[in-house]
Parts: structure tokens; sequence; C-alpha cells
């Protein structure tokens, strides 16, 4: 049960994708500025999720300015295919088999509670991939190890001396912090709180090994401050999205009436929480001002709790898992972000508005934005409240249009890629005249 709460094959070995001499990755400058190690959790392609959209936006970014290689999980070999694709931005990926299933988490689960190690860290423990990064820098050089999220942090070899990156996509320690307070089982209340404990520590300690720590919003390095300290170098390169290439989908867009969207993995416990939040206690009410409401829950692998619910609703379709999701983006009304706990900042509310889709959020939801009530989206925290946001926004055209409007200017000013990455640049500027002076 607690195993679920958080929910490369082994029989394969590591893969190494080198692109084909004389292949081109795109724009290749003639000199590359810094040769860096990209540390990756999952391969990024496709972009179906908000963290893979985020690593990929600072990989397309990095791999235009510097020479990039990266390593990274493979679930299936579906993954390897992909990853093979970023042979087009990266002069080399290596992938590492992982495998997840409730057995292997359960032993996890037992080696956690032994060892005293996290068991969210540990499930993703995997000597293949510590022998993987440790070959790769012993052979070949790098001038900087960039680790997309926490858990990666724990493949760097102690004897690494040289520069760290360490990119928090959230304050791990209090996403399982806001969880547990929402926790009615007592053992898992229980071990969300082991965790909390543990989790700070290595987050603590890996904040302090890195040179530079990325976080997303004033809100998660206030968080990381809290438990590494005032002398951490943590420095806020928010999440971009692409406005140029989503500008034909906000073009494109035919909203059919009264369509209501919620997008996100649904396996990740604060997306699947607050849905069911939302269907059990606040739909209703959307229903009785909007009787022929369609809302779509897009999202892999929903929990059972979401899919009773769901069949109980009218109106309500499930989809789980979608490969594309640009039919739903341009015939949704609105989007529906009913989240209670979590943290970093949401990719598909920057996406939304990217593509003119009016948003409605809670507090939460829209945590880490630089976003008004009533200027850009709606925010709303109560069930009955959040109805009436939804109600407002499908019903009032000309209060949907202000919202996209108003939406659609602040990304193209604070969250478009050439804007928010400009802070990318400056850290490896730093860093890079860090390494120059170094070996004068």
């Amino acid at each position: 049960m607690i195993a679920k709460v958080f929910t490369g094959l082994d029989s394969m070995e590591s893969l190494v994708y080198n692109r084909p001499e004389g292949a081109s990755r795109g724009q290749i400058r003639e000199e590359l500025s810094m040769r860096i190690l990209l540390l990756t959790q999952i391969v990024v392609l496709p972009a179906d999720s908000g963290p893979k959209i985020k690593t990929l936006q600072v990989l397309k970014h990095l791999a235009a300015h510097h020479d990039i290689v990266n390593c990274t999980f493979a679930h299936d070999a579906r993954e390897v295919q992909y990853a093979e694709k970023l042979g087009a931005l990266c002069s080399r990926v290596v992938t590492v088999p992982m495998r997840r299933s409730p057995g292997i988490d359960a032993r996890f689960l037992l080696e956690s509670l032994v060892t005293g190690d996290s068991f969210i860290l540990r499930r993703d423990e995997r000597t293949a991939m510590r022998a993987a990064v440790a070959r790769l820098l012993r052979e070949e050089h790098f001038d900087a190890v960039h680790v997309d999220q926490l858990n990666m942090m724990r493949f760097l070899p102690k004897e690494w001396k040289g520069a760290v990156i360490l990119d928090e996509h959230n304050a791990v320690w209090q996403v399982v912090e806001r969880l547990r307070k929402r926790m009615q089982n007592p053992m898992a209340h229980w071990f969300l709180g082991r965790e909390i404990h543990v989790v700070r520590k290595q987050e603590s300690a890996a904040c302090q090994r890195a040179q530079v720590v990325l976080t997303v919003s004033e809100q998660d390095r206030q968080a990381l401050r809290a438990i590494a300290g005032e002398a951490a170098a943590i420095e806020i390169v928010p999440i971009s999205v692409d406005a140029q290439n989503l500008a034909p989908v906000c073009a494109a867009r035919r909203p059919q009436r009264n369509r209501l969207l919620t997008i996100g993995t649904m396996f990740w416990p604060p997306n699947s929480e607050g849905a069911i939040w939302w269907l059990r206690e606040g739909y209703e009410y959307l229903r009785s001002e909007c009787t022929d409401v369609i809302y779509d829950i897009v999202g892999a692998r929903p929990p059972r709790a979401l899919q009773r619910l769901a069949s109980r609703h009218p109106g309500v379709r499930l989809h789980g898992y979608v490969a594309d999701a640009l039919p739903f983006w341009k015939e949704t009304s609105a989007l529906a972000v009913p989240l209670l706990s979590g943290g970093g900042v949401r990719v598909k509310i920057l996406e939304a508005m990217a593509m003119g889709v009016p948003v409605i959020s809670t507090t939460m939801g829209c945590e880490g934005l630089d976003v008004r009530s009533g200027e850009h989206l709606l925010v709303a925290d109560t069930p009955q409240a959040f109805a009436s946001a939804c109600a407002s926004v499908l019903q009032d055209a000309d209060l949907a249009h202000r919202l996209t409007e108003n939406a659609r200017r602040l990304i193209l000013e604070n969250y478009d890629k050439e804007v928010a990455l400009q802070a990318l640049d400056s850290v490896y500027e730093r860093i890079g005249a860090s390494i120059a002076k170094a070996e004068c």
C-alpha cells in the first residue's frame, strides 16, 4: 500500500547512441563552450508530461551552446528508440534499463526501512546507472554535470570534483510534507513522516554539494534554503514554454461548448488526489449550473478510486494516457487544475496560457507563477467556489477572452523560452568563467 503512494528492462544492457560521423546537431557551433553530462530520470521524448517538457526545453537550450552527453534511464524498448532521436541534440546518448513493478517496489521499501534510506529516492537505485555514470566521468572529459531532479543526484560519484548543477523541479521534501498532511491512513501518515525526515537530510546534502541549485520559483527557493542554509547557491530559472511553437494551436482552437479539461500524469499522487477531491466534492455544483458539461480527464494510469468516481458522474470521460493530446487542447473550453498538494510550477498551466486556453486553478495549483486571479486566470479553493469559477469561464465568453489575452501576454513577457532561459545562460557563464580561472 505504501509503495503505491508513489507510484530499460532488467534483461537489457545499457545502450549507447552516438551521433553518426559527420552528422549534424542542428545549428552546431564550430566551438562548443562546455561539455556537459546531463543525467535524467526518464527519456524526455515524447514530451507528454510536465517534467519532460521542462527538461526538454533545458536540453534544447543547452545544446544550442554546449556539447551535451545525456545519460538516462529507459523503461522499455520504445523509450530507447526515442532516446536515439535525441542524437539530434546530443553528441551521445546512453540509456540504462529501468524496470518497475509492485514486487521491485516492495523490495526497495524493505531496503529503505533497513538502511534508513528514502523509499521514493531508493526506488530509482540501479547499479547499472552508477556504473554508467562512473565510466563516463572516468573515460571522457566533462566540464560540468547537470543533474536533472534530486533522484539522479545519488549516481554522482563522490570522487567527482567538477562542477555540479542540480536542477530541482520542486522542493521534494515539501511535496512529501504536503502529501502527508492530507493522508488519512495512519500507516501511510507515519511512513510519509519518516520520508520527510530522510528526504530533508538527503536534499540538503545534495544542495550543499552542488555548485549551483536551479529551482523554478521563489517559493521553492525558500523551501530549499530552509533545509540547505543560506550558503547554498540557489538560482531561479523559470519553467519555460515555446510560445512560438504553440501559437498555431492557439489559432487553430475551436472550443466546444461547456467542455472542461484536466490533464496530467494521474499516477502522480497530487494530480489524482486533486481530481478525486474535485469529483467527490465539487463537480455536482458545476453540473447544477452547466447541465451539459463534458469533463475530460487525461493522464496515464489513473488510480482505481479515480476510475470509480469518474464512472459515477455524468459527463466525465476518463481517458488515461493519450499519445496526442492536441485534439483536447483544441476542443476544450477551459483547463481545470484542482490541485491540493505538490510543488514546483505547473507546466500545463503555462502551456494552456500559451495556447489560448482559459485556466481555473486552486491557489496551490498555480503556486510559483506570477499570475493574478481575475486577470490571467481564476483561482478558487473550495469545491463550490471552484465549480462557480468553472461555470463563469464556460458561460462568459468575454471573461474567457480577457483571461486568455492577458495570460498569453504574460507568457511572452515572462515564460517564453527566449526570456526565461536567459537565467540559465547566466549560471553557465559563471561556471565557465570559474573553470577558465582555475585553469589559468
